[in-house]
């Protein structure tokens, strides 16, 4: 770390704001100048390195002296195209650079003067794609300028009932933050402009002794800091949470009021783990820096100012800070990588907030809404308050009867708050040796952004055609998985054996039953039960297999083509390959299967004991009960968790290609190519030799299979197709496609309502398919149309394995997909024909129920208001007839 103090940047007067130019050659400062406001335009490269400080011999650019007050504060836009500046005389100045002709100098020229405020303008803030520019005054009100024409006003924002000394840009688009001296921090929806959020708790013993409220928001838009609050008669910077603004933890150490707050527009990866970075500093005239994965700050600053630190600014690349107090000096700090960490890429961090909050899209224009019930509605569902205060009750969760529980590390339960996954830590001793503390004083000790929230606002926004990688949720599972690349050049995952994670749910007797459509990987051992710790599967079988979704697949068993045969018509046939040993686990006890000896050795704890085979393995399964063992001869051995031989061995004929046992079902498929299932308690056969013929193709081959505790089987292609059979319908029904919209399943695994339980492997397998960011960018309108269809799919699969919630949820999938894209008229058609079915129930419930949790999706889209409106009246008209 490198810490400078130029002595010619420096003022007799105060030095109120100071801010970096994007280009991280220049930057502003503000303050007072001899009878009028002064702004000086200074090289960085002086301030930053000692060389360019003796050689450089103009380090001044320019020296702007229009305003008639004194300059509070100096903000460039996020372009750097214009310069803003705020003043005691009332009005803002906007700021363009211009070059005379025969001059290489730069010059500054005033373009706009804003003029609205009725008092002292305190701060400003450009929103992060310049289309809005806000100022706050000593009028209590707030101004929104339209940036795009100078110099009309947006709107003007009167909430608050004392100076507005603070404002900040939501860097997601969609809210603004200000703090006032009526001891409240309160937030705005910019989509009416109206209050989203009040916190008083925090700063209702603060008085009004700071000269300006500067807050922050950070870059991945999870947290906003406040300025001045008061813990325990000691003063805090308030951490507010996003998702129900509360605030619950803070920034302690400062002895006295905290002034200013300006996070690193970067996120940094800090021991491989994405964190944010941020200033502190106040009245006491230090600085401190914090990195949110540290219990400490990362440095304090003593001594450097005599008097109160005003503002702070980061340089572009996040390693440079600039400093500057009320006793006219200015500082300069620069980090190392190695003592902050690596910045993550633009790439990564546009990644990183679509994962968060799903497609983002800033340059939308504000509808205006026509409906005031469509605000309340929306607000319900997402269970806010505005007059919710920061101790108040958690908000009520509408999305229950919408989700599943995840087996994966997840930072919401029913037992836990929604904010438990940040990666503030929290303290109760005082000093800057502790860097949070919370009310109730536990300690939070998971890393921020440590895991992706799955509960997020409804509001959408239309996917971009950009459709970069996501980051997935960091769990148990997810941390064994390895990256492999295929002989064709292709990336695979390899997950942990499916069978590590045991599924301890009964089991019914009849395979019609209903069926969840979700990989056994993901499913979670029932409320009050505790899984069984299962030992991990070896390595060698980890390195043999590649994934389709969550299934794994043994690269040893990959199909290779043979001669026609007189077991097929078809002209491809896959042949499986025994490997020289196999490994599996059921209810703790160690398979192996030796194929030179044509040996099974099962082993628990002290105890083993051994059994043989009459040919070489091919295929090796195991769920709760049972393990099957498929064999070159077609003959296949069943034995249950005691190792005992429970199913007479059956010779099918042909070479087992693949083998799937869940609860009391097994199931096979030879390369004839045929699927076969039994029951194994009642010892009968359910499907006998269902053909897969019509699968197989040189460019097609079965790839997977999948079977639940109910009997229904699944089987995936290595196209990234997927079928499901219906017995009731004797025939294979599709339930996912390769030419889907991929970045729409990347939403539905984000948003709780739509866990990956719900999905269908192969739908899991289709967020991290390469081939369809490339195909969605190609052909966006047909991908569209294709998720359009398998959404409606989806509800006929489900409705016809007598899944009812399922067919819900998928329903509410598709509402959601049609809102979100703004499909008025099919949506006008489906909900036209769920309100005059003459049906009173709807998958098990009162129609009327599921109609209007479906209308409050429809109502997290503003430009589908009018439809909203129309049924919102039909529903109640409907129900006021019963």
């Amino acid at each position: 770390m490198k810490i400078v103090k130029p002595s010619w940047v420096h003022s007799k007067e105060p030095l109120f704001s100071c801010d970096v130019h994007p280009d991280g050659k220049k930057f502003a400062t503000g303050g007072q100048g001899e009878g009028t406001g002064r702004i000086n335009i200074w090289l960085l490269a002086p301030v930053a390195r000692h060389k360019a400080e003796k050689s450089t011999f103009k380090k001044s650019i320019a020296t702007l002296e229009h305003h008639q007050g004194c300059v509070n504060c100096v903000r460039w836009s996020t372009s750097g195209e214009f310069l803003g500046s705020a003043s005691d005389d009332k009005v803002v100045m906007i700021w363009g650079a211009v070059r005379y002709e025969g001059s290489d100098s730069e010059s500054y020229k005033c373009l706009h003067i804003l003029r609205g405020h009725d008092g002292d303008v305190l701060d400003l803030a450009w929103s992060n794609d310049d289309c809005y520019l806000a100022s706050s005054s000593i009028d209590n009100t707030v101004i929104v300028w339209n940036c795009r024409n100078f110099p009309d006003k947006l709107t003007t924002i009167k909430g608050h009932n004392g100076m507005v000394k603070g404002v900040v840009w939501d860097p997601i688009g969609r809210y603004l933050a200000t703090q006032s001296t009526d001891r409240t921090l309160r937030v705005w929806r910019m989509s009416d402009w109206q209050e989203e959020a009040k916190i008083c708790d925090p700063f209702s013993k603060c008085g009004g002794t700071t000269t300006v409220l500067r807050i922050g928001w950070s870059p991945d838009g999870q947290y906003i800091v406040s300025s001045h609050a008061m813990n325990n008669e000691g003063p805090v910077a308030k951490i507010i949470e996003r998702e129900d603004w509360k605030a619950r933890m803070d920034f302690v150490g400062h002895r006295r009021a905290i002034e200013s707050v300006r996070f690193n527009p970067h996120l940094f990866y800090y021991n491989k783990t994405p964190v944010s970075c941020v200033a502190i500093a106040g009245r006491d005239s230090s600085i401190s820096v914090w990195l949110t994965a540290l219990k400490r700050p990362l440095f304090v600053l003593h001594d450097v100012f005599t008097s109160s630190v005003l503002d702070m600014s980061w340089t572009p690349d996040g390693y440079g800070l600039v400093m500057c107090s009320l006793d006219g000096s200015l500082a300069y700090i620069e980090l190392s990588v190695a003592e902050i960490g690596k910045t993550l890429s633009p790439q990564q961090t546009a990644s990183l907030r679509r994962s968060l909050y799903g497609s983002l899209n800033n340059q939308e224009k504000l509808t205006i809404i026509e409906n005031p019930d469509l605000l309340e509605d929306d607000k319900e569902g997402n269970g806010t308050d505005e007059s919710s205060s920061s101790d108040s009750e958690e908000p009520m969760d509408t999305s229950d009867e919408f989700s599943t529980e995840a087996s994966s590390k997840s930072r919401e339960s029913s037992a836990q708050p929604l904010h438990k996954h940040n990666g503030f830590f929290s303290s109760n001793n005082d000093g800057f040796s502790n860097s949070f503390t919370s009310h109730n004083g536990h300690n939070k000790d998971d890393s921020i952004l440590n895991s992706i929230p799955s509960k997020l606002s409804l509001r959408f926004e239309k996917p971009s055609s950009s459709l970069a990688t996501v980051p997935s949720s960091t769990t148990n599972l997810a941390s064994k998985q390895v990256e492999t690349t295929t002989k064709d050049g292709r990336r695979r995952i390899i997950p942990i054996t499916l069978k590590e994670v045991p599924v301890a749910t009964p089991s019914p007797a009849h395979p019609t039953k209903r069926v969840l459509l979700t990989p056994v990987s993901n499913s979670v051992a029932p409320s009050g039960q505790k899984a069984k710790s299962i030992p991990p599967v070896p390595l060698e079988v980890k390195s043999n297999a590649i994934s389709l979704g969550d299934i794994p697949v043994k690269l040893s068993n990959r199909l290779r083509p043979l001669g026609k045969t007189s077991t097929t018509t078809t002209s491809f046939q896959q042949q499986p390959e025994s490997k020289d040993k196999l490994f599996a686990v059921i209810s703790g006890c160690k398979v192996e299967v030796d194929n030179v000896q044509l040996l099974v050795n099962f082993s628990e704890g002290s105890r083993s004991w051994k059994t043989v085979l009459y040919s070489q393995a091919t295929c090796l399964s195991a769920g709760d009960n049972y393990l099957l063992i498929g064999c070159q001869d077609g003959t296949f051995h069943v034995y249950n968790k005691q190792g005992v031989l429970t199913f007479p061995v059956l010779n099918l004929g042909c070479s087992i290609l693949r083998a799937a046992v869940n609860g009391s079902y097994v199931a096979v498929v030879t390369i004839s190519p045929a699927l076969a299932i039994w029951n194994v308690p009642e010892k009968r056969n359910v499907l006998k030799d269902e053909s897969l013929s019509s699968f197989m193709s040189e460019n097609r081959s079965i790839c997977s299979l999948e079977i639940t505790k109910e009997g229904n089987v699944t089987i995936g292609l290595s196209n990234k197709t997927s079928y499901c059979y219906s017995y009731s319908l004797s025939a294979w029904m599709l339930i996912g496609h390769h030419q889907l919209d991929s970045h729409w399943y990347k939403e539905l695994q984000t948003n709780k309502q739509q866990t990956s339980q719900i999905l269908s492997p192969i739908l899991v397998s289709h967020a991290n398919t390469p081939s369809s960011s490339t195909a969605a960018a190609a052909n966006s309108d047909k991908l569209h149309l294709n998720t359009m269809l398998m959404l409606e799919q989806q509800i006929l699969v489900a409705e016809s394995l007598k899944s009812f919630s399922e067919s819900r949820l998928w329903l509410s999938s598709l509402v959601r997909y049609m809102t979100m894209q703004q499909e008025e008229d099919r949506l006008h058609a489906l909900l036209q024909r769920l309100l005059s079915s003459p049906d009173t129930t709807l998958f098990g419930e009162d129609k009327l129920a599921v109609l209007k949790e479906l209308l409050k999706i429809v109502s997290t889209n503003v430009n589908c208001q009018r439809i909203y409106s129309d049924f919102k009246q039909q529903v109640e008209w409907v129900e006021s007839k019963r």
